[in-house]
């Protein structure tokens, strides 16, 4: 029996839609990029959340919420990262195999457990790869965590903390730690402005 988390998304991500226009809809009705979600109004990553909502990157779980405290799972993000490609993942079934077939084929992630939570170093990789694998100059000696970045993680993160894609917290990184949604949004918006 699947969880009940994992059920949820597969719920939410199977009525998810990207448009012809660039525009996002769930079952047929467009997203509002100006939601408000009770639960993000005072959240440390509220603006975040709004910025990535209008950018189409994300949703609400609900009209109302957007349950930031709750783990993301790495479908979720081969899922966000593809249709932030322009990919089209209409109709996919199970709903992240578009996205993780794009994920695989762009070398982003190799697709494994896209129902597992996402830790923040699997996060930040999937970012790095998705950037190119550019060269990472950054220093994670700051941190007193980062002895604790798996070695397949440890340009990723080099590059993420020199770029202001990832601070951490208290001094550490925390990368063995499940990602949050609304830790997913801040990190998104980083890179996404670095992009730009």
């Amino acid at each position: 029996m699947p969880e009940v988390s994992e059920m949820v998304w597969n719920d939410f991500f199977s009525h998810f839609s990207l448009n012809a226009d660039g525009s996002r809809s769930y079952d047929g009705v467009q997203v509002k990029r100006n939601a408000v979600f009770a639960d993000a109004k005072g959240h440390w990553a509220q603006n975040a959340i709004e910025n990535t909502v209008a950018e189409g990157l994300f949703s609400g779980v609900t009209d109302t919420s957007f349950a930031p405290n709750t783990s993301a799972t790495r479908g979720m993000l081969m899922t966000v990262l593809a249709r932030y490609a322009g990919k089209d993942t209409t109709g996919s079934t199970p709903w992240y195999q578009a996205g993780m077939d794009w994920a695989k084929a762009n070398g982003v992630s190799d697709g494994t457990n896209p129902n597992a939570n996402i830790t923040r170093e699997q996060l930040v990789t999937m970012l790095y790869r998705y950037a190119g694998s550019p060269t990472a100059n950054g220093k994670l000696d700051n941190f007193s965590d980062s002895a604790s970045v798996s070695s397949y993680a440890e340009n990723a993160m080099q590059w993420a903390v020199a770029n202001g894609i990832v601070n951490g917290s208290n001094g550490k990184l925390n990368p063995q730690n499940n990602a949050t949604r609304a830790e997913v949004a801040a990190i998104l918006m980083r890179f996404c402005e670095m992009s730009k």
